[in-house]
Parts: structure tokens; sequence; C-alpha cells
């Protein structure tokens, strides 16, 4: 460990207790020697009284000087435009939130109204995040715990579905993906196929889009209950559609796992046993139905974001 020095650039509390440490390793234990070392180790620009008799005192000297002020100020600046990044962006959660706490601790600021409006203004222009933080903090009044209801619920956003998210859905009864890859209907209205696929691969990612086409920006506001959105194929961009004027290869459904339902022409989503065939090959058939809901209906999201998928685009 190297002898510690003091120019103004760090917490007076933290000087003092780096140069304890020092001592501690070098077996340095008298208190009127560790103080001779801290005032020997302040840089020559910072000036104080002659008759210093304690560590305490020291202390207090350290912080009456400008150069405390102007480092505090500092600190203050720095969190004035520290910004969160979330680990699906390169970003650490429990870095950002150990120097966010470094940095309020460094400016002395202990106020939680003020740590909490602090903390706000890291997260970017998300409506929805601030909102349901500002929710759970209702009654909170302990740094710690404002820091942790933050962790949980950043670590929650990671799940949360937003327009330009990477998707992949899974039917609840076969256990198999909605998919779709380069080959078209023999039949009806000759566009790409749509079926299930028993693994999970490049052909089962959709993307949720405001528009029927691929998003332009990565993520978009969170996706609630009721909202419309379209299902864009990954790899191809074309989105899922259901009509009822083209029947499917075998049950002769509509063509086309979740519950989806194309919101004009009211066709759910459904997958099933029956199989249909292209190229000599076998694909689970993919239908849209307008009958009453039933177990083939149910479809389960499994990949999110970026955790499943993320290999798919290495």
């Amino acid at each position: 460990m190297e002898l510690p020095t003091y120019n103004g650039t760090c917490h007076p509390d933290k000087y003092i207790k780096r140069m304890r440490a020092y001592c501690k390793i070098n077996q340095i234990t008298n208190e009127n020697e560790i103080l001779e070392l801290c005032i020997l180790m302040i840089d020559s620009i910072i000036t104080i009284p002659n008759e210093i008799n304690s560590l305490d005192e020291l202390t207090t000297s350290l912080k009456s000087h400008s150069t405390f002020n102007i480092f505090k100020n500092t600190c203050k600046a720095k969190l004035k435009f520290l910004k969160y990044v979330s680990e699906k962006e390169g970003g650490n959660t429990a870095t950002f939130l150990a120097n966010f706490r470094s940095l309020c601790d460094d400016a002395e600021i202990d106020d939680v109204e003020e740590i909490t409006n602090y903390l706000l203004n890291t997260l970017s222009s998300d409506k929805f995040f601030k909102v349901e933080f500002k929710r759970k903090l209702n009654g909170i009044n302990s740094v710690d715990e404002i820091l942790e209801i933050f962790s949980d619920i950043v670590i929650d956003e990671l799940n949360v579905i937003r327009y330009g998210s990477l998707v992949a859905f899974k039917h609840v009864a076969t256990g198999k993906y909605l998919s779709s890859c380069n080959k078209n209907y023999s039949t009806g209205s000759g566009f790409q196929i749509v079926f299930a696929k028993n693994n999970l691969s490049p052909n089962s990612v959709w993307v949720i889009s405001k528009n029927d086409q691929l998003p332009n920006e990565p993520f978009d506001k969170p996706l609630s209950y009721g909202n419309p959105f379209y299902l864009i194929h990954k790899v191809s961009g074309n989105k899922l559609d259901m009509d009822k004027r083209y029947k499917s290869p075998t049950t002769k459904h509509a063509e086309e796992i979740i519950n989806i339902q194309n919101l004009v022409t009211k066709l759910i989503l459904r997958s099933h046993d029956f199989t249909f065939t292209l190229a000599n090959k076998n694909y689970q058939e993919v239908v849209g139905h307008d009958k009453r809901m039933g177990g083939n209906d149910e479809i389960c999201r499994e990949a999110a974001v970026l955790i499943t998928l993320i290999s798919y685009n290495s």
C-alpha cells in the first residue's frame, strides 16, 4: 500500500481512514506519529494551523479549507450529470450504485429527498421506470432501502417487454416455438410460412413493433396490457398476419401460440398436432381461427430482450 497524500481531491475522513490503514499495515500505532504523518503528507498549497493536537482537529481544519467546498461542489456536479446505464446496454448496477453512494458521501449529502432526486435524475427519459420508482418509495426514509428498491426495479426492468424488444413465443400445449423461414406456402397466399418448431433458433425470434416493419430504434416505451403491436420476424423482416381469404394447407383454417388476436379480422393464433409438408419436410401447422379459445391457443413468452437470444447475435 502506497503512502496516502492529501491535495483536496478526496474527503478528509477518507484520507484519515486510508492513513490509519497504512499505519496499521506498517505497525505504526502511536496516535501522535499517525497525526504527524497525516500532516506531513498534506499538499503545501493547503495551509492548516500550526497547533493541531488530534486527528479530529486535523479533519475539522481540512473541512474548513476552501478546497473542501470545491471538492463537495465537484461531487454534486458529478451527481447532477451521472446517468444510469443498464446491464443490457453494457452497464453495471452494483458499480453504479457504489459510485453514486460514494459521491453522496463525499458531497456530505444525507437528506433522503435530495438523494432520491439525484437518483431519479440519473434515469433516462423513461417515464414508466420513474413512475414505478416513485411509487415504491412511498413511506421509505432509509438511503439503503432506496438504493435496494432502485436495484430491484432496474433488474425487473430487464424483463419488461418494449416496442423493439426481441421475443420468442412458446406454445404451452406442445412446447414448440412460433417460427418462420424463407420458404413460402405452396397453396393459398404463397407468402412466407409460419410454423411451430421444437427448438429455439434465430427463426423463432420476433420483434415487437409499433409499425408493420422492423423498428429503427432498438428499444421504445414499455408494452402494456391491451396495447396493439405487430410481430415482425427478426430474420426476414416480414410481419405475422392472419387472413380469412387464405386457408392453411392441412386443416383449412386461416393461414398463418399466447392468445394473439388480429384486431382487424378478430382471428386468434392457434397451433395443434397437424402438420403440412413443403419440399419433403414436415412443419407443425400454425393457423388463425374465429372459434372459442381453448388449450391450443395458449402461448407463453419465453425469451425476452437479451438473455436467451443473445447467442444468436454473435
